[in-house]
């Protein structure tokens, strides 16, 4: 039985209500539904249908291509008329992310299946977010190209189709990022039957990325300290800021922050990497405790979540990714009037700063391993780019290179 749509709109305003969002925002939903109910009405229509709320949207998406609305408000119209469906499907609400586009999927059952038993081995492995969602995109390509070059199993694909992948991705991907798009689909098809037949064309010699490690300069933290002494940022941005310039964490790993995992007696922080998944214990300085505790204590909304850092606005839930703290990281740099050009702007600049300045204090390469977590200790060779004194300590004098006069010549 289809549900009127009058009833139906005012129990999602409800729970609309009850996500704790601004009286404003709330008040824009009203209309939108408004909106919605005039629509059906004019199509002679009382009933909440998904062909409805279908011909809805496409009007939506008609009036924002055409510019008579803007991306703001085709947000709002689209965010309403989806909480509106997860509502009559399933009648709860979540507030979440609304992903605009569907990605095509291979047509063949046998590649629809590998893909899924790929990606749940992934997920039960315990794989990071990360990992999985680079694998299900790369994965997704590759199977996608061998449907287009008419190959509907692994088994019938031959073995120049593999290369001829790769030569297609470098119309989109740097030759660098080869390197890492190799390493997927050698990992899928070792996993998948017929697979291992067509490893041999996987690219074996990739050109492997070797940056110039980016890192901030004394004039650039003296701005940065001069703009967190002042009003101008908020508490709990100074806060990630100076937790990120004093430990070097990664952004996945403050934005995953607890409250329980702060030691307030021992002035300790004890987190789970993400990326590697080991626990990692950091002492707690008084400068970026005393960030921590005012942003606990008198910005911090009073919210039913674990997590430290939390968005300002409703709903008050933990900060999403590492695109929150990018953009923290970028505002705060405008503010201090550095990195205004192309340079880099995310949190893991201060990660590599920390790295730098502990090397050219003398710190040795094994123990600035260990306070930035790498599982891998050689991870952090790279950042004796950073510091000429410590690389020619690395370098071998001529006099050591047995050599002959005519050799020279």
């Amino acid at each position: 039985m289809q549900a009127n749509l009058q009833d139906l709109t005012e129990r999602t305003l409800q729970e609309i209500g009850k996500l704790g969002l601004c009286s404003e925002l709330n008040r824009q939903y009203k209309r939108i539904y408004e909106r919605l109910k005039d629509f059906a009405t004019n199509r002679d229509e009382d009933s909440y249908s998904t062909q409805l709320l279908g011909c809805f949207l496409a009007e939506i998406e008609k009036r924002y291509k055409s510019g008579v609305i803007g991306h703001c408000r085709r947000n709002h119209l689209r965010r309403a008329s989806l909480l509106l469906r997860d509502y009559a499907e399933s009648g709860k609400l979540e507030w979440k992310t609304y992903r605009e586009i569907s990605r095509p999927m291979p047509s063949s059952k046998e590649f629809l299946c590998l893909y899924s038993q790929y990606i749940d081995s992934l997920r039960s492995g315990g794989m990071s977010k990360n990992t999985i969602y680079s694998s299900r995109n790369l994965v997704r390509q590759f199977l996608l190209f061998l449907e287009d070059n008419g190959y509907s199993a692994l088994s019938e694909t031959p073995l120049e189709t593999v290369p001829s992948f790769f030569q297609h991705l470098l119309a989109t991907y740097q030759p660098t990022s080869i390197r890492t798009v190799a390493s997927h689909i050698r990992s899928f098809l070792e996993f998948a039957d017929g697979g291992e037949r067509l490893l041999t064309a996987v690219p074996s010699r990739c050109v492997r990325n070797r940056p110039i490690i980016p890192v901030l300069s004394d004039e650039e933290y003296a701005r940065l300290k001069r703009v967190l002494q002042s009003s101008e940022v908020s508490v709990r941005d100074k806060a990630i800021i100076h937790l990120a310039m004093r430990t070097g964490l990664r952004s996945v790993d403050i934005v995953g922050m607890k409250l329980s995992d702060i030691n307030w007696f021992n002035d300790t922080i004890a987190v789970a990497q993400s990326k590697t998944g080991r626990p990692f214990r950091i002492p707690l300085s008084a400068d970026v405790g005393n960030c921590l505790s005012s942003y606990i204590l008198t910005e911090r909304p009073k919210a039913d979540t674990p997590y430290v850092f939390l968005r300002s606005q409703a709903p008050y839930r933990a900060l999403s990714d590492h695109a929150a703290c990018y953009a923290i990281v970028r505002k705060v740099f405008a503010r201090a009037g550095i990195r205004l050009g192309g340079e880099r702007k995310g949190l893991h600049v201060f990660r590599h700063s920390v790295a730098s300045r502990m090397l050219s204090h003398g710190v040795a390469v094994t123990t600035i391993s260990s306070v930035l977590g790498h599982a891998n200790k050689a991870s952090t060779d790279v950042y004796l780019a950073t510091n000429e004194p410590r690389m020619r300590e690395c370098g071998l004098a001529l006099t050591e290179i047995p050599m002959n006069c005519g050799e020279l010549r």
